[in-house]
């Protein structure tokens, strides 16, 4: 019975503990960075091509005028 209830206890403040703790942490963490490096890579590659994309018609314009 002692082992039950401090299997018990021990897994519960370690499972409840543990878990809640690092999965909002973890979650917080990389969520943002994710979505972060996500959102600035798509813009990174966005305003790359937009820059591209105008420099290439700017240059051409240029050239055929």
């Amino acid at each position: 019975k002692p082992k039950a209830s401090a299997r018990k206890k021990k897994g519960d403040s370690a499972s409840s503990a543990t878990p809640p703790t690092p999965t909002p942490t973890t979650t917080v963490e990389s969520a943002p960075r994710l979505s972060a490096s996500a959102k600035d890579d798509e813009e990174e590659e966005t305003a790359k091509d937009d820059e591209e994309d105008k420099e290439t018609g700017k240059g051409g314009d240029e050239v055929r005028k």
